[in-house]
């Protein structure tokens, strides 16, 4: 017996845990209709079904008397037969043309969720997720979808893909196909999304959703840093804390878009999937094409509500579980204390530095495999560079492991530079055209791994490496994007293919080192956060979420960030000032204290700043290892923000222990009083600062709010409590349930 899905005789579909459901129903044409997502509803429930009423100058499909489908809410739209809106499927079917029709013919329910091969995938669970799937033909094409959706008993989320098959005589082009589409009725919604650039990442915008069509697309061969592939609408008036939000974001690292198209009669639409700008797909007789998975959240309690319900989801369904619970080691990176000047004693004299500050973990970051000097030559060659580690990086890790420590290495496999032996060997295994001068980034170029060959060279050089066991730890780098885009190892029809066939190579080559290797933590990095989406951390547990270390011009980037992704994922260190991205000057303690805010941290600095620091980091560091069970299962929580302030909540996951993180940017005359509403406290019980001993009622910190640190220039009252002089203040405060 289904208790998540119910399937009635004349075609009404109900997905529904007690929290949300998901209706969708069959027309009597044969037209998959969406019918409700949102707060859970009786199943039987159908009042507010699509209607259908006469409009002058409308289309009518089919010659069905006032049935418009510009004006019907359905599950999985087409271009051509009265919808005039942007598909979710756009197809040249045999005869040339791109006019289909697809049908109802049949539904499945299954009490599970299928295993999907090649692409990154929810996980679902045994007994607590269901999945219907809807098959839609069109019988005079022979093309077949079937439209996979899950739901879950404990998670607010619907996982949504599409599959199409060519059941036909002869090969159709596919344009566009999309993973899902939502219809919301008309209202007053607001558009959230991510923006930015690198070193500013996830820059929140909010605004009313216009007319027409806004398109958040990436065709640079990444997800980018642009553009996110996550978006909100909500009620106009939601909050944090209060209002309608309906999320969708896609597990997909390549190009992607998400089309927000409010129709002639104010309804939404909100489609997601491949990019279909410079996309097409030759799909032979018998063959299918899967398109990435799309994850849809609802939530009634405004944006932390629909935050909470992501970081649930991706903490027990999309990170991989042998981490997903496991407290982060605190590690040293050799790149501010060596660049490329790295050689076995060098890095065992960086591991006793990591050792004797309590830091559990060295990292060797670039310059190690030969011939890296510089970032101009080497990078494809992955072997031990002989001059600076004469038996091999394998055996520095060993003797680092028998110092105490967990080693970490740094790769960027997907790149190539022209000066090195690979390149010599292997000219044409780069995206490229024939014929026509590569546009270089970083002084490289871009791996073809649309290639098995390149995969399978890949998998061999980092194998070769993972297989001595004492690799703890990977840093998965990428620094450039899709340039003169083509592969030599595809033919003419199918160039356009090249991008997603390389994202389906780099998911099968890390698909493939992760299964061997589970006990590796590894980290998702891209130029920061050019890649850092739900596709990547399904294989990897971190993301190196920006190359924005300095911590004034982390704030926005990890606010952003919060919205869908939590601390658990997010990695972050100390580095040196004058920051290399700004030029600004923080202290350790703002440094340390906005890093504490993500689960993966440590030190990038020069040994003359460990050692001139040493008291500060020292104590830094005890409380990172403290802490660092409570940032991978702890909740987040967005109190302030604003041009000048932040003022983040954790409570760890047994609610003993909350943290409150206040920060203030620049610092001025007579300012106000601030005040910090708390959140998801227990309103009897009592907590205590740790700082000085003061207790406090939950029910008092929720609705009354705990008094901020003031800040203020002139400090002369003993009684106050004043944050830090100067700009960049920060404080971390500690509260203990008793």
């Amino acid at each position: 017996m289904n208790e998540l899905i119910r399937v009635s005789d004349d075609l009404n579909f109900c997905l529904a845990n007690s929290r949300i459901s998901y209706l969708l129903r069959v027309s009597a044409e044969g037209i998959l209709e969406h019918v409700h997502f949102g707060g859970v509803v009786t199943p039987d429930a159908l009042a507010a079904q699509p209607r259908r009423a006469f409009r002058a100058c409308s289309l009518e499909f089919q010659g069905v008397p006032n049935y418009d489908l510009s004006d019907t809410p359905q599950e999985y739209p087409l271009f051509g037969t009265s919808d005039r809106r942007h598909p979710a499927l756009h197809l040249i079917n045999a005869d040339g043309n791109s006019t289909n029709t697809f049908l109802y013919q049949s539904h499945n329910v299954l009490d599970r969720k299928p295993v999907i091969e090649g692409l990154p995938t929810a996980r679902g669970v045994e007994g607590g997720s269901e999945t219907l799937i809807v098959t839609l033909t069109d019988k005079i094409s022979r093309l077949r979808v079937d439209l996979h959706y899950t739901v879950y008993r404990e998670h607010d989320v619907i996982a949504r893909s599409a599959v199409i098959h060519n059941d036909g005589g002869l090969p159709v082009e596919l344009l566009n196909i999309g993973s899902s589409c939502l219809d919301l009725p008309a209202a007053d919604y607001d558009l959230l999304y991510l923006t930015g650039s690198w070193g500013r990442e996830f820059k929140q915008q909010r605004m009313p959703v216009p007319a027409g069509r806004l398109v958040l697309d990436s065709a640079s061969g990444v997800s980018s840093n642009a553009h996110h592939p996550f978006v909100a609408i909500m009620d106009s008036e939601a909050s944090e804390h209060a209002g309608k939000v309906y999320a969708t974001a896609l597990l997909y690292s390549g190009n992607f878009a998400i089309n927000v198209e409010k129709g002639e009669f104010d309804s939404v639409r909100v489609s997601a999937g491949i990019n279909p700008f410079n996309f097409r797909w030759q799909l032979e007789k018998g063959e299918s094409f899967r398109s990435p998975e799309s994850l849809q959240v609802f939530s009634s309690h405004g944006l932390n509500g629909m935050s909470q319900s992501w970081h649930r989801f991706i903490q027990q369904q999309i990170s991989p579980r042998q981490h997903s619970q496991v407290a982060r080691p605190t590690y040293l990176n050799s790149w501010e204390a060596l660049y490329f000047n790295v050689n076995d004693q060098e890095i065992l004299a960086l591991a006793e530095t990591a050792r004797a500050m309590g830091l559990e973990m060295l990292v060797v970051d670039d310059g190690w495999f030969a011939g890296r000097n510089n970032d101009s030559s080497s990078l494809g060659d992955w072997f031990s560079d002989p001059a600076k580690f004469p038996d091999g990086v394998e055996a520095v890790a060993a003797k680092v492991k028998v110092m105490g420590l967990k080693f970490g290495l740094w790769f960027e496999p997907e790149m190539i530079n022209e000066r090195s032996q690979l390149f010599a060997d292997h000219p044409d295994w780069i995206i490229h055209v024939p014929g026509r001068p590569c546009s270089t980034g970083r002084q490289q170029m871009v791996l073809d791994l649309s290639r098995a060959e390149v995969v399978e060279y890949l998998y061999q050089r980092l194998d070769a490496f993972l297989s001595c066991g004492d690799i703890d730890y990977v840093k998965w780098d990428m620094n450039r994007v899709m340039t003169e885009i083509g592969s030599a190892g595809l033919g003419r029809h199918q160039q356009l293919e090249t991008p997603h066939r390389y994202m389906l190579g780099v998911y099968r080559l890390i698909s493939r080192l992760v299964e061997k290797y589970p006990q590796v933590l590894f980290e998702n990095c891209a130029s920061g956060g050019n890649r850092f989406d739900l596709g990547m951390l399904r294989y990897m547990s971190q993301g190196w979420v920006s190359d924005m270390s300095e911590p004034i011009g982390r704030l926005p980037i990890i606010n952003g960030a919060s919205y869908l992704f939590p601390p658990s994922v997010l990695a972050s260190y100390i580095g040196p000032v004058p920051s290399h991205q700004n030029g600004r000057l923080a202290s350790i303690k703002t440094r340390a204290e906005v890093g504490f805010f993500c689960a993966a941290r440590g030190l990038s600095l020069s040994i003359a700043d460990i050692d001139s620091n040493e008291v500060e980091l020292k104590a830094t560091i005890e409380l990172y290892k403290r802490s660092a069970r409570d940032l991978v299962t702890a909740s987040f929580h967005r109190i302030i923000y604003n041009a000048n302030e932040v003022c983040w909540q954790l409570i760890s996951a047994d609610q003993k222990t909350i943290y409150l993180g206040y920060f203030h940017i620049l610092s001025a005359p007579n300012l106000p009083y601030r005040r910090a509403r708390l959140v998801g406290l227990q309103g009897s019980a009592r907590y205590r600062l740790k700082s000085n001993g003061d207790v406090y009622a939950g029910d008092s910190l929720m609705h009354m709010g705990l008094d901020l640190p003031y800040v203020h220039a002139m400090q002369l009252s003993e009684s106050t409590d004043y944050m830090e002089q100067g700009d960049f203040a920060s404080r971390l405060l500690v509260f203990s349930r008793i």
